[in-house]
């Protein structure tokens, strides 16, 4: 099961996100303050039963309820086979609905959560509540009598008194359900969805998400004291991944209920083995206590000392703790945060391999189950990590989305793949009006076979093509000599002091006027506003050249009629990078003309 498709409406900064398109690598790129964390903590309050922590101040409009809507797809066999009343199609949507309302006993407006979606009934009236209300005309209808006549006494019926009530008859129909492909379901009306009320098949199915916020001090994640951040979460989740698959597995059981049997009394009609008896001085505390008790209240019979034993889970998330030998063997609290954060994604590679049954040679891969999808959120994964390592942790990344899910925020051209130009999302807010918006280009943009290919293999090589997704605003130019050229003169002219990121522009060079389209293609697609440097080269009736003017639509070009050279008294071309340098870094060879064409270029 995978998220597919969201839409946010009312949230913090978010007043209508629109729908958006999620993929299994997922990136939010825009400035800060624009609402991608916002975007990560509505998925986390979706998953999360309740209200997920939701607060007053988290409503754009009070007035107004949260509504976050959520598509599913991809599902297994076993998820299609328990959520087929919930699906429309192979795809479950679901809607979660937030509201304030007043508490009627303390009076205090607290946040009410209500989860929406499609529901289809069995076309047998007798496989629904629902309708057996409806068919028999009656609110108490004979639940035994229904089930012996529809041959389903064994389902229904309750296992300790053997009787058949509206709870053990709704319990029976949920095992049948899912027992039985036969059955045939009415079509839910599409656009209309209706209160779910509380579907633990359904819940139970959804994934499981895991957050890695942007803080400035990782200690508090990785703090073997702590129980429940995301670091012991996931913990948590290898041990059962692989100390399962251990023969031996069960040996941990065995000490665990041995542990428990030392530490605490027998329950009323237990009856323990030899061997397995409490320790005798735990006794004598007791009846020490319960003496000293009895003499400051005499009501006092008796006092009993019970030690919770946690389960394997617990153990092994809070018993854990990590040292790391880099020349000196120290827990990972006294290392660089640096090497905290690569420690946490070497544990996420170790769930990679372990879901997919490399992580243990002898594991038998047959004999794994089918574990619940992992969303896993990470705000600014670039933090800490030096710029030669960013690289290895945008793979780990994209390994554990072949399995699982990854949605992050980022503020680096490392962790954007421009040659999967669908996987980016760019969240801006231009008002605090109009709120959040999400924008996405779908896949068809490009020409598949040449221009996305010629991508991907210009962003295997460096960043360049992937900074347009960060900038504010762009100057599109053929060549790097063309960024030289207008980085000189802007200083020149003082339009900034080293570069124009100072002002809000990024020059971004395509490598030629044949690459040029296509860049164009994806800034429009995105709405990324955009100026171009075009090179006519003499020849205004070039298909090239018509091509570039026919894409600009609503964003402009300042036209040279014929090559950058000529406008500025250069004779020849500028054959290397090395060439332009050496010229303009003499101001006087910086034509009036050019001059008036870089003003031109930031003047919009």
């Amino acid at each position: 099961m995978r998220l597919e498709r969201l839409r946010i409406q009312n949230y913090r900064s978010i007043v209508d996100s629109g729908e958006m398109t999620i993929e299994p690598l997922q990136a939010f790129v825009g400035e800060n303050n624009a609402g991608k964390s916002n975007i990560l903590s509505a998925i986390q309050i979706f998953l999360t039963s309740g209200a997920g922590g939701v607060k007053e101040n988290d409503f754009f409009d009070s007035s107004q309820p949260i509504v976050i809507t959520a598509s599913f797809g991809s599902l297994s066999h076993r998820e299609r086979k328990r959520l087929r009343p919930y699906l429309l199609g192979d795809t479950l949507t679901l809607e979660k609905y937030i509201s304030l309302e007043e508490d009627s006993r303390s009076g205090k407006i607290r946040p009410k959560a209500e989860y929406r979606g499609y529901h289809a009934l069995p076309k047998d009236w007798w496989l629904s509540t629902e309708k057996i209300f409806e068919h028999t005309g009656t609110t108490r209808p004979n639940w035994e009598e229904i089930a012996r006549e529809h041959d389903i006494l064994d389902y229904v019926q309750n296992p300790n008194t053997g009787r058949v009530n509206k709870s053990s008859y709704e319990s029976g129909l949920r095992r049948i359900l899912i027992e039985n492909d036969d059955i045939e379901f009415e079509e839910p009306q599409i656009g209309q969805t209706q209160p779910l009320g509380f579907q633990p098949v359904l819940l139970d199915e959804l994934p499981i998400f895991r957050i890695l916020p942007a803080i400035t001090d990782y200690s508090s994640e990785i703090d073997r004291r702590a129980s429940t951040t995301n670091f012991r979460l996931l913990m948590g989740d290898l041990a059962e991944r692989i100390l399962r698959y251990d023969s031996r597995y069960s040996e941990i059981d065995a000490s665990l209920s041995r542990l428990s049997n030392l530490l605490n009394a027998p329950k009323d009609g237990e009856v323990r083995e030899s061997g397995n008896e409490r320790l005798k001085i735990l006794d004598d505390v007791e009846a020490k206590l319960s003496h000293l008790i009895a003499q400051l209240m005499p009501s006092v019979r008796g006092v009993r000392l019970e030690v919770e034993i946690e389960q394997m889970r617990s153990v092994f998330s809070r018993g854990v703790s990590i040292k790391v030998d880099d020349g000196r063997l120290t827990g990972v609290l006294q290392k660089g945060h640096g090497l905290q954060r690569c420690v946490v994604f070497g544990l996420l590679h170790a769930l990679i391999l372990n879901q997919r049954g490399k992580l243990i040679d002898t594991l038998d891969v047959e004999s794994a189950v089918d574990n619940k999808t992992i969303i896993l959120a990470v705000e600014e994964p670039e933090l800490y990590i030096h710029p030669q390592m960013q690289r290895l942790i945008f793979g780990v990344l994209k390994d554990f989305a072949t399995t699982d899910q990854v949605l992050y925020s980022t503020h680096s051209p490392l962790f954007v793949d421009v040659g999967r130009y669908e996987s980016i999302a760019v969240v801006r807010k231009a008002s605090v009006a109009e709120g959040t918006k999400v924008k996405q280009c779908p896949i068809g943009v490009l020409d598949e076979l040449n221009e996305r290919k010629t991508f991907q293999f210009l962003s295997s090589f460096g960043q360049e093509e992937n900074q347009m997704f960060f900038a504010q605003k762009i100057i599109l130019v053929e060549g790097p000599e063309d960024v030289i050229a207008i980085l000189a003169t802007g200083r020149e002219l003082a339009l900034f002091r080293e570069f124009p990121e100072e002002i809000g522009f990024s020059i971004i060079h395509t490598g030629s006027k044949q690459e040029m389209p296509k860049f164009m293609k994806l800034l429009n697609a995105f709405g990324i506003p955009y100026i171009v440097l075009h090179e006519m080269d003499g020849k205004p009736d070039a298909d090239d050249n018509k091509r570039i003017a026919a894409l600009l639509g609503g964003n402009k070009a300042v036209v040279l009629e014929s090559r950058l050279e000529d406008v500025v008294g250069h004779n020849g071309h500028f054959g290397k990078v090395y060439h332009a340098k050496k010229f303009f870094e003499k101001p006087g060879n910086i034509s009036d003309a050019f001059k008036e064409v870089v003003m031109q270029l930031f003047d919009w």
